[in-house]
């Protein structure tokens, strides 16, 4: 037994090494997040998107603020028979200054951009949920394509050099020609099976260039089989109730919520009356004519201030309408939240079980995997000794790499599921990728 998995770990291990190259030094989780965040297109786009979106809190604002503005006219007069001090010529300098005193609708407008300001930044945080977990996908599946593949080409070494035994046996009239047909068969599956991970280590290769938007990907920190994750600090349960109104979409849609009923505000507001106050200074230099046939300068200026109110009557039904609408947006906006807050609880609870859940799972597949490979090599000396046919030792070899595979893709799961699992309770961050990091092995 203590043989056959020195030998299985000695083929992996040799495996990683002609696939990864051993001169190289093996990167990390952390180094390759740095580098991701650093050039990662979506990252960028949401950014830019966020500090776009902040800008609405200062347009908001100036709707508050002062408005001045100042102008200037020139303005000449013909007239068709002479008029008593009419001007011929006017020229006119003017500065205006209005402020609001009550509008019920920007104020409303301010409140809404305040919750938009904190809608961009939690949609930014779930930009960076997003990398991280797509950079975590995307490096555990490159480590479950390099695990598959080096079990791939250790099935099909070990069923030719099996194929080649039988062959001699078959040439000198040892061996059952049927036996040589069996064993062919198998390493031609063998070989379709090292195509397909060959294929597969491909693929997640590229996915994960492209997420650390790198031409080809460096050597990776691995994971050991035997590795065992820490168990949850709570029970689903307990971790649904306490962290569900944490999750970033639930705190988005709350946040939705909020614009929609500030809009509701606003369009009310279209029936309430608004008070500005408005100041001038108007200074004009004006030509007038005192007396027929004659001109002269008049200059003077007019200082004003005053109070406006405005109260609307009637529209054709369009405020009612803009009010209607809102409403039915903000209801909208309610069972969304309500959708959320479900989909939240439901996605913790789920995944915290499956991780429970695992954890027994996993210990069974590293038990499989040892009955597994004593099985092998009982059926290979069994084999040996006439008591054990080719066919015992085929299908304790498959079942051997079978249970590897399992493993393999029960712990990359595993390692997946926790992350998810963090980021539906609303904590995934870089920190998290730095606990997973302590678990990765130098290879070699």
């Amino acid at each position: 037994m203590a043989r056959i998995e020195k030998y299985a770990v000695h083929l992996l291990v040799c495996c990683a090494l002609a696939i990864s190259g051993s001169a190289q030094s093996a990167v990390g989780l952390l180094a390759l997040y740095d580098q991701a965040q650093s050039q990662d297109a979506k990252l960028a786009q949401a950014k830019a998107q966020l500090m776009a979106d902040q800008e609405v809190i200062n347009q908001a604002k100036a709707i508050l603020m002062p408005n001045v503005s100042a102008q200037a006219a020139y303005v000449h007069n013909d007239y068709s028979k002479s008029v008593f001090m009419a001007a011929k010529e006017n020229i006119q300098e003017k500065l205006v200054v209005n402020q609001s005193l009550f509008d019920a609708s920007a104020w409303a407008r301010y409140d809404q951009a305040k919750s938009l300001l904190t809608q961009a930044s939690l949609q930014y945080q779930l930009s960076e949920q997003d990398l991280v977990l797509r950079l975590a996908q995307a490096y555990f599946d490159v480590l479950r394509a390099q695990q598959l593949q080096a079990l791939a080409v250790s099935q099909k070494a070990s069923t030719a050099k099996q194929r080649d035994q039988i062959a001699e046996g078959v040439h000198v009239g040892l061996t059952n020609p049927v036996d040589l047909l069996e064993v062919q068969a198998r390493y031609d599956l063998a070989e379709s099976d090292e195509i397909n991970a060959n294929n597969q280590l491909s693929v997640a290769k590229e996915a994960l260039a492209r997420v650390i938007r790198a031409e080809t990907v460096p050597v990776l920190k691995n994971m050991a089989l035997n590795t065992s994750l820490p168990p949850l600090p709570a029970s689903p349960t307990s971790l649904a109730t306490q962290y569900a109104g944490q999750n970033l979409t639930v705190l988005l849609n709350r946040q939705k919520l909020s614009v929609s009923e500030h809009e509701v505000d606003a369009q009310r507001a279209g029936h309430y009356p608004t008070l500005a106050l408005q100041g001038t200074i108007v200074n004009q230099d004006g030509v007038m004519t005192p007396v027929p046939g004659g001109t002269s300068p008049y200059p003077y200026q007019t200082n004003s201030v005053g109070v406006t109110l405005n109260l609307p009557l009637y529209a054709g039904g369009m405020v009612s309408s803009q009010v209607a609408k809102a409403e039915y947006l903000r209801t909208a906006s309610q069972e969304g939240l309500r959708y959320s807050q479900e989909q939240a609880n439901l996605d913790i609870l789920t995944l915290a079980k499956t991780i429970q859940l695992a954890q027994s799972r996993l210990q069974a597949l590293r038990a499989a995997v040892k009955s597994n490979a004593a099985f092998l090599e009982a059926a290979e000396e069994g084999n040996r000794v006439g008591l054990k046919n080719l066919v015992d030792v085929l299908n304790a070899r498959t079942q051997f790499v079978k249970a590897e595979q399992d493993l393999a893709n029960a712990l990359y799961d595993d390692v997946l599921n926790r992350l998810k699992l963090k980021s539906a309770q609303g904590q995934l961050s870089k920190d998290d990728l730095a606990d997973l990091e302590a678990y990765l092995r130098e290879e070699g």
